[in-house]
């Protein structure tokens, strides 16, 4: 079996381990939403749950960079840039784990989505890039799928989308500020101050609200934790065996994976709307990653 799947070719093992991470991904999120679940979701748990996964997140991490030689911390630590990511993400953190308590797993994956199409207005604000009138109108049409999940006719779920669409920023802002040292770090050593300095934002969260944790959902947030790992551990592989173009359609499969687990363990029914606009979003940030590809932004 393992040698039949390392004789496939490079950009199909980069698909299978991007849809690996985006599962890990998803199954992390569940674990946690199931945790607050147990506590009505309670957003102050989350201080304690995000903060224990974080801890063993780190360390799982770190072991990873220890066993291939790249733990350097005083580098590491010592990197504003890195510092200044980690607290963007954290902030990401705050806005997608409100909306996780808050919102349906399908939904929320949905307008956290937004990225991709957030990332090609600002690069066109921000960083002066080119944007053609394609793209743009594909970045419209986006924002209407948006409107069309949100339902603001309705509004079911009050005003919760702004969570994920705030976390959608912050993952655009963050993208964008990371291109300017990137090729600096591995990878991983990125995805290790960037945990540990989410782990350390919720654990000041976690010291002003402590809710305690019982042993039973301790273990879950150890299987979270592991999860968590594992879905970073994939998505570095994922850039390391195959281009950016092959495999960034397919970090959508966790729309597919929320819906599924939102279905099966929340009793969440997706909407018409929701699958309308869904169907617009995703349609949106994967011609613009087509066209992307064809005009040689990413490779």
């Amino acid at each position: 079996m393992l040698k039949k799947y390392y004789n496939l070719p490079l950009e199909i093992q980069g698909i299978i381990v991007m849809m690996l991470s985006q599962f890990f991904f998803a199954s992390n999120d569940a674990f946690v939403k199931y945790i607050l679940s147990f506590h009505d979701n309670n957003i102050a748990v989350l201080g304690q749950i995000v903060f224990i996964r974080g801890v063993i997140t780190t360390l799982l991490i770190g072991l990873i960079l220890y066993v291939q030689q790249q733990l350097e911390l005083y580098t590491m630590l010592g990197s504003r840039k890195l510092w200044i990511r980690g607290l963007i993400e954290g902030g990401c953190a705050i806005f997608f784990f409100l909306g996780l308590a808050t919102l349906p797993l399908g939904d929320l994956y949905v307008l956290l989505n937004l990225a991709p199409i957030i990332i090609t207005a600002s690069a066109a604000i921000i960083l002066k890039e080119t944007v053609g009138w394609r793209r743009w109108s594909a970045v419209i049409i986006g924002f209407v799928g948006v409107v069309i999940v949100i339902n603001p006719a309705k509004l079911e779920f009050g005003f919760a989308f702004i969570f994920p669409l705030l976390a959608a920023l912050l993952i655009a802002y963050r993208d964008t500020y990371t291109r300017q040292f990137q090729f600096k770090f591995d990878s991983i050593q990125i995805a290790f101050v960037t945990s540990l300095v989410v782990t350390i934002i919720f654990g000041i969260f976690m010291l002003f609200h402590f809710v305690p944790v019982t042993f039973k959902e301790f273990i879950f947030i150890v299987c979270s934790a592991i999860l968590l790992a594992f879905g970073y551990i994939c998505a570095v592989a994922t850039i390391k065996i195959a281009t950016m173009s092959t495999t960034s359609t397919f970090r959508y499969t966790v729309i597919v994976w929320g819906i599924m687990y939102g279905y099966f363990f929340f009793n969440e029914i997706p909407s018409l709307n929701m699958i309308v606009g869904s169907s617009i979003v995703v349609a949106s940030g994967l011609f613009i990653i087509y066209r992307q590809k064809k005009i040689g932004i990413i490779d």
